[in-house]
């Protein structure tokens, strides 16, 4: 019973240990983002927004918005509780966008990641 006691410890110390350095290497999600991936917006661009699982690292975050004929200018990040958000400046043509941002979460791994959406007017 003893041999039996010990195992079991020995199997439950492991897969403690498993179990932390899974939660330890997690790192942040986009939940969503204002436009959403892929969207069609009809209304004036004044912001893009992207929503994490947890708040990203203002240090090492950007948000770059590539329009239908060049860069879009955008003013500096702002974090705000768990997003990034930047306000669009000045008037945004119809046609496609690309959104690429780059941020870290709690772990300090920097992630990269961009989407789609298009502005119809």
């Amino acid at each position: 019973m003893n041999v039996f006691r010990r195992t079991a410890a020995a199997v439950a110390v492991i897969g403690a240990l498993v179990a932390g350095a899974t939660t330890l290497s997690a790192h942040m999600k986009v939940e969503k983002s204002e436009p959403a991936a892929n969207a069609t917006v009809t209304m004036p661009l004044k912001q893009i927004q992207i929503f994490f699982s947890e708040a990203p690292d203002a240090k090492v975050s950007k948000v770059e918005v590539k329009g239908p004929s060049a860069a879009t200018k955008v003013s500096a990040v702002h974090v705000m509780d768990k997003s990034l958000m930047v306000m669009v400046e000045g008037d945004a043509p119809a046609g496609s966008y690309t959104v690429s941002w780059q941020s870290a979460g709690g772990d300090g791994h920097v992630q990269k990641g961009e989407f789609a959406f298009t502005l119809k007017k």
